[in-house]
């Protein structure tokens, strides 16, 4: 079900001045990667020219061993999932309702699936992200995680091989950020599902991916596992700051701590 995708030599942009440039990056098949890099160096323009989002100004995208831009819409559909940053609540629409969406590429004049596969899809999806017993409950009467799930539900319910989610963890509190990114991991050991996750937090990105891929202006400063990744050289290069590298006692997971305080002292107002 996991499926590799391979961007190479790829500049992206908005109009004629370009964000990304010459980037090249693969997504191993059933792995987590996660894209990193501060405010404004390109991850989720990356992250949605790998949607198809976003056409490249050069370069090129593969899915599969075939060019991303040679997919029909309901094709490329039943192959991908993209999770935008901060999906619109529809009105008075259920859990169960939202994730069914997910299905729309699976009808069609080509593509016909059965009730019967419908409902298995939905059932599964709700399964994974522990949402059965919410599933009559209004999207917007949920907490931010369990929203934030059942979006999660409603890509999967796509049944696709490869998950793009652009900051899932973005305005929730750090219990419900934990408990998407622990979802995520499952999807990818559980299932085999190919994530890439754009994520600021780089504590959690080294404890939950396989990969990182590590943006500043517009290039890739470095990629790899988290260990190869997580340095004090490639923070001061990537971010701007000085830290100290530590093991997580529990997951053996490498960790930064940041200098807090200033080591050159404020002058005296004149």
């Amino acid at each position: 079900m996991s499926m590799e995708i391979r961007a190479s030599d790829l500049t992206l942009g908005h109009g004629d001045e370009p964000v990304v440039r010459d980037i090249a990056v693969r997504l191993s098949p059933g792995d987590v990667t996660a894209l990193v890099g501060p405010n404004g160096s390109g991850k989720s323009t990356l992250l949605r020219a790998l949607a198809r989002l976003l056409t490249p100004q050069a370069g090129q995208v593969v899915l599969d061993g075939r060019d991303l831009g040679s997919y029909k819409p309901r094709e490329l559909a039943r192959k991908l999932s993209f999770l935008t940053q901060t999906p619109l609540v529809p009105a008075g629409v259920t859990v169960e309702e939202l994730v069914a969406y997910g299905r729309h590429p699976h009808q069609g004049v080509l593509a016909r699936a059965s009730a019967a596969e419908d409902k298995e899809a939905i059932d599964w999806a709700l399964a994974a992200t522990n949402l059965r017993g919410l599933a009559e409950r209004p999207l917007d009467q949920l907490s931010g995680g369990e929203r934030q799930r059942a979006w999660i539900a409603m890509a999967l319910a796509q049944r696709t091989g490869l998950l793009l989610l652009d900051e899932p963890t973005t305005y929730l509190d750090i219990r419900y950020q934990i408990e998407v990114l622990r979802l995520v991991r499952r999807l990818a050991d559980e299932h085999g599902i190919t994530v890439a996750v754009v994520l600021h937090d780089l504590n959690q990105a080294a404890a939950f991916a396989d990969a990182m891929v590590v943006l500043a202006g517009g290039r890739i400063v470095t990629t790899g596992s988290p260990a190869e990744v997580m340095t004090e050289e490639t923070l001061a290069t990537a971010f701007g700051i000085e830290a100290t590298i530590t093991t997580d006692p529990h997951s053996g997971a490498p960790a930064f701590l940041p200098y807090w305080h200033e080591r050159v002292p404020v002058p005296d107002a004149p």
